[in-house]
């Protein structure tokens, strides 16, 4: 740990910081990491070689979910990615897990020393930059499940001796007697999925629980758009909460870490103040995620993280998959005034970049990721669904929409909301659904999974493999 506060360093002070640990952590890497120790001994790379952030991102091979993964021909795969060390602080002793898209999830285990830290340095970090107090009284709406964000948030908040209800989210506890928690015990945070938050808001409307006490969201496991902001900051406002913020965390499994936000009232109708990494901790950059070309700041690309230290599991020049719109920038935050890289907050996923065969003569390349800033614009909908199918040997790109209480059984009106969400698509993304469907919120709510699910199923594709 560097003698200075990990969000003070000047960027340069931080380059030697992780030039340090790297070359450490390297050493220690080639002789306990089964993985990379046999990558390094095939791609011939001299651990001594490297002495710095620069010779590591030129030499050592990027690392991607397909190489963690487990297969039904070889479960064991993550167990290569454990350090293997006789001594007490590299026992696996805590472990969390990928939510698993595929048949198999990929678990991760911490040690100990990785508890100690790691997850409370960083828990620690999320109380400072949220600014939460032993004044609030938070609510954890996140899935209880070996799942990175549920078990950050206890560690946060029991580390800091805060007042917290982990509520297992609707599977465990149930949307409504989280809604009556949260106005009982007036919270004054609240925790959890962004659309399984709105969920919860807006069944707190209806049965007139209002959550007058809310000054602060905290948003993780799925992207917060600022149209998605600004509309849960106003449902909070019809409800008189005091200038209720939002702030949004970045966090995956394989990092064991989530950069986050700073809470600033700019997040809803303005800039938003981006994914505040630690630079004592962690190494991000971006690539094309094409050729694997190495970018510069605020270029857009996919974001690669490697941890500077660690026990258990350990990956390093980690591709994540998710792009960062603008990239990361070297500059101190004008809101918080922490001095750190941060990651564009406007991520997408190339995981949702589908091909499609709307006829016989060639397939289409959609980005889907559209859809989440899209569709939260348009105010005559509650709530949205994306399902892709196959149907006469084409795939058939299906919308379901629960409309605003106002329109429902106005037949005229729907017509034109189609018609108006249709005509927006086309122009947006240069495609049309093929069908658009009238779900009642009790519907589409089960088909999103909003009380079954770990995330909600905003787009479900269904075609067979």
């Amino acid at each position: 740990m560097s003698e200075k506060k990990w969000d003070s360093m000047s960027f340069k002070e931080q380059e030697a910081v992780q030039d340090k640990k790297v070359r450490t952590f390297i050493q220690e890497i080639a002789k306990y990491h089964p993985h990379y120790k046999k990558i390094m001994k095939q791609e011939n790379i001299d651990p001594s070689s490297i002495s710095n952030i620069d010779d590591f991102i030129k030499k050592f091979p990027l690392t991607s979910k397909i190489d963690i993964a487990p297969i039904k021909e070889n479960p064991y795969i993550p167990d290569y990615f454990i350090m293997q060390k006789e001594d007490e602080d590299y026992r696996p002793t805590f472990m969390i897990a990928t939510t698993g898209r595929t048949a198999f999830s990929t678990p991760f285990w911490f040690t100990n020393w990785d508890i100690d830290n790691i997850m409370m340095v960083v828990a620690k970090r999320l109380g400072e930059v949220t600014g939460m107090s032993n004044n609030d009284v938070i609510i954890n709406s996140f899935p209880y499940s070996p799942h990175l964000a549920f078990w950050l948030v206890y560690y946060a908040t029991t580390g800091m001796g805060l007042t917290a209800i982990h509520t297992g989210g609707g599977k465990i506890l149930g949307t409504q007697r989280i809604v009556g928690i949260t106005h009982g015990l007036k919270g004054s945070v609240f925790i959890g999925v962004p659309g399984y938050i709105q969920h919860v808001i807006r069944s707190a409307q209806a049965n007139e629980r209002h959550f007058d006490n809310i000054r602060l969201l905290i948003t993780g496991g799925d992207r917060c758009t600022s149209s998605f902001r600004k509309r849960i900051v106003g449902m909070l406002n019809e409800m008189n909460a005091p200038n209720p913020t939002v702030c949004a965390a970045y966090g995956f499994t394989e990092s064991k870490r989530a950069p986050l936000e700073c809470p600033h009232p700019e997040g809803v109708d303005g800039e938003l103040t981006g994914y505040h990494t630690y630079p004592d901790m962690e190494l991000w950059y971006c690539i094309d995620p094409k050729t694997g070309e190495r970018l510069g700041p605020e270029e857009k690309g996919e974001l690669v993280w490697t941890g500077l230290y660690g026990r258990g599991t350990i990956v390093l020049n980690y591709r994540t998959g998710d792009i960062a719109e603008k990239g990361i920038k070297y500059e101190k935050c004008p809101h918080c005034g922490r001095n750190v890289p941060i990651i564009s907050s406007m991520i997408s996923r190339v995981s949702e970049q589908k091909d499609f065969r709307f006829d016989k003569v060639k397939g289409t390349l959609v980005d889907l990721n559209k859809f989440f800033s899209l569709m939260p614009e348009i105010e005559e909908i509650e709530e949205w669904q994306i399902v892709i199918m196959e149907k006469d040997g084409l795939d058939h790109l299906v919308l379901n929409i629960n409309p605003k209480p106002a329109l429902l059984n106005k037949n005229k009106k729907i017509i034109e909301l189609q018609e108006q969400i249709t005509k927006k698509i086309r122009t947006e993304m240069e495609i049309s659904p093929n069908e658009i469907n009238i779900l009642s919120l009790d519907e589409i709510t089960r088909s999103l999974g909003m009380e079954s699910q770990l995330k909600e199923r905003r787009i479900l594709d269904i075609r067979p493999r």
